[in-house]
């Protein structure tokens, strides 16, 4: 698993889970999933779903690449299947859990959360940092910490965009080329 964490909303966790997706999908069968917390009155953030979530989790398959919602980006992008969860912090691992045993035999997964990284070890942990925070500042340092890269958003991503192409997985890890 691939996970982005970010600091803020349009940090660009997006953006850089598709370009990661194009690039291994060529070789690999990925499965995309967005994770967020419960929160009622989010669906103009997060794309409606049309159902109204239970008290522990739900989860949403995205089948319609033509729409502007992050997993539909995702799958334009070229994961094979993927998935939103919408989950109560409470029943984060429970969530996971059941979405792992349920929906995933081998195939490499790229996730966009942070929450997620409080119950899954990664192969591989990103972090999107947005500065100045639009809004409510978030202290985000221990996920900083535990991120095997950090990532600045702005005007120019050429870091990133390298990353992405010197990224590949092989004999079962994520490698690094330079």
């Amino acid at each position: 698993m691939i996970m982005i964490g970010g600091n803020s909303r349009n940090a660009g966790k997006t953006t850089l889970a598709c370009r990661i997706i194009s690039k291994l999908s060529a070789s690999h069968e990925i499965i995309g999933i967005k994770v967020t917390g419960i929160r009622p009155g989010e669906e103009d953030l997060h794309g409606s779903h049309d159902k109204e979530p239970t008290v522990s989790f739900d989860i949403f398959e995205e089948v319609n690449p033509g729409l502007d919602k992050d997993t539909s980006k995702m799958l334009k992008a070229g994961a094979a299947r993927v998935f939103y969860i919408r989950v109560a912090d409470s029943f984060m691992k429970e969530a996971i859990l059941h979405f792992l045993s349920t929906h995933v035999k081998n195939q490499l997964i790229v996730c966009e959360s942070r929450s997620l990284r409080e119950i899954v070890t990664p192969g591989l942990s990103l972090m999107m940092m947005r500065l100045p925070v639009p809004g409510k500042v978030k202290d985000v340092s221990s996920f900083i910490l535990r991120a095997d890269k950090v990532f600045y958003f702005g005007d120019d991503q050429t870091e990133s965009i390298q990353f992405v192409e010197n990224l590949d997985f092989i004999n079962g890890r994520f490698i690094i080329n330079q």
